[in-house]
């Protein structure tokens, strides 16, 4: 009884002195990346700010390509692609293509599948990490690459709970596998809103 207070009470100190991801107090070679805890369904994000692409017609196709590319490291990250994630497999892909779905209307896009007008993606890179000990770090890893009419541009994100776009703040108290989630709607969020707004600048040029 006396062990089982006292594991509660460290337990207790690093949650009260470092709030942020729940880390269960378990031998380190026991804990998943992802813990044992419950985690809140994937959420949807809209975009940080408002675009109007004036009702064009796009057929967006996506093509998952990361089985042949094996990115182990982004450009833009110095966070290895472990590719262990629950996105790793074709559940990410059809995240990514509803995320599509989601943020293009909400920026004046009319999704038609008969449309000529393509907009070709191509998913390089998706995954997401939990790094450090005790106040731990989420990252969220992503690379889109798309290309519309003559336009043609990758898009790679390492974003973590300090980055103001994050949903997800330094403090919050979230299960490991809600905080992997939110990260990774996030880089999605953000590399497709980088889209986004090249696509606007393209159309008012």
């Amino acid at each position: 009884m006396k062990h089982c207070l006292t594991g509660l009470l460290l337990t207790i100190a690093v949650i009260q002195g470092y709030g942020q991801i729940v880390v269960p107090m378990f031998p380190l070679a026991t804990i998943p990346e992802h813990g044992f805890l419950p985690g809140k369904k994937f959420r949807f994000y809209p975009t940080i700010n408002k675009y109007d692409l004036g009702g064009i017609k796009l057929r967006v196709e996506l093509r998952d390509v990361r089985d042949s590319l094996k990115i182990e490291r982004l450009d833009c990250s110095l966070i290895p692609i472990n590719n262990q994630s629950e996105f790793a497999g074709e559940y990410g892909a059809q995240i990514v293509y509803q995320y599509f779905q989601y943020l293009l209307p909400a920026a004046g896009v009319t999704l038609d599948s008969t449309s000529t007008d393509v907009l070709k993606v191509s998913l390089e890179a998706l995954d997401n990490r939990l790094l450090g000990f005790g106040k731990i770090t989420p990252h969220g890893l992503c690379q889109i690459c798309v290309q519309w009419k003559d336009f043609s541009k990758c898009y790679c994100v390492d974003i973590t709970d300090k980055d103001p776009h994050s949903p997800l703040g330094p403090n919050a108290f979230v299960t490991r596998k809600t905080g992997t989630r939110v990260i990774q709607s996030a880089a999605i969020r953000e590399a497709i809103e980088r889209m986004i707004a090249d696509l606007q600048n393209i159309k008012k040029s």
